[in-house]
């Protein structure tokens, strides 16, 4: 089924509405290619994806691998937060830490206040 997401921009902040299963790194890769063309296009640097309805099977292993994707892939200048369901069995706070580890402006959170707080706290 992969992710499926809908965008807008308001103020200068991209916001991700994304739905849907991802149980593949090809099915993450796909949605971040997308969102990166969507950034390019409209000129944002500041993303608030909420991820919340997002259902995962990804292991540990994937998390990993999903980890070094976002690391190459993602432009550093990016800065993004990624709001997941606290209920979660993804390891959100492994993938935090290696993208953190990797130079990356991407932070995970578990409600959309605190994810746009710290995206405006520059």
């Amino acid at each position: 089924m992969g992710i499926q997401y809908t965008t807008k921009t308001v103020g200068g902040i991209l916001y991700v509405e994304a739905s849907g299963y991802d149980h593949c790194l090809a099915d993450v890769e796909e949605y971040v290619i997308g969102l990166h063309k969507v950034c390019l296009e409209s000129g944002v640097q500041l993303v608030l994806c909420d991820e919340s309805a997002v259902k995962n099977d990804l292991s540990c292993l994937d998390t990993y691998e999903v980890g070094l994707f976002l690391s190459r892939f993602v432009p550093t200048y990016l800065r993004i937060a990624i709001v997941f369901n606290p209920d979660t069995s993804f390891d959100i706070r492994f993938l935090e830490s290696m993208l953190i580890n990797r130079g990356q402006q991407i932070r995970i959170f578990t409600d959309t206040a605190s994810a746009r707080e710290w995206l405006e706290s520059l």
